[in-house]
């Protein structure tokens, strides 16, 4: 097999920084994340120890296990996200919502740097993402939140207060394109 049948022409592998998320029910303002980790399933297996055989064990498959939702974003005031975990953990009233994960690819589009210069990179970001192309995406099933921080507070440095909210669900599904 040669090594050209290996590569795909014209790909470039996707990077990681460009992604949405939004949760079912809430604005999209509510949906601004800095990171997002935790996209992860496993599957457990038992051993079982096979008749006869006493120096191996046959690992059988079980049921498959999925890792916490971590997302961070900048502390924000007033808001609806905030209050749905705040709801949870306060007051135990759970409302699971389902959230939408895509990896972005950004759009193809012509801005002069005249504009590039002088317009905010959130005017830019915004141009950018109405034509952006989802290179990958993945439904999350009944989110809800188990566990809300916020950063360090220090005096001496100059950082964001970052909000970091962890949520269980019960399964995600990597949706075809």
């Amino acid at each position: 097999m040669s090594l050209k049948n290996l590569l795909i022409p014209n790909y470039t592998p996707p990077t990681a920084f460009y992604f949405s998320v939004k949760f079912k029910g809430f604005f999209k303002e509510e949906s601004s994340f800095q990171e997002v980790s935790g996209l992860k399933v496993t599957i457990d297996t038992q051993p079982k120890q096979e008749g006869g055989e006493n120096q191996y064990f046959l690992h059988v498959p079980n049921r498959p296990k999925y890792s916490d939702l971590i997302l961070k974003r900048s502390l924000v005031h007033n808001s609806e996200l905030t209050k749905w975990c705040r709801d949870a953990l306060e007051d135990f009233k759970f409302t699971p919502r389902d959230i939408h994960i895509s990896l972005l690819a950004p759009g193809k589009l012509s801005i002069p740097n005249a504009i590039k210069q002088k317009a905010p990179s959130s005017v830019v970001n915004a141009m950018l993402a109405r034509n952006a192309q989802t290179l990958a995406s993945w439904h999350i099933v009944q989110a809800y939140p188990i566990s809300w921080e916020l950063s360090t507070l220090n005096s001496t440095s100059n950082q964001l207060a970052i909000e970091t909210l962890t949520l269980k669900y019960r399964h995600f599904v990597k949706e075809q394109l």
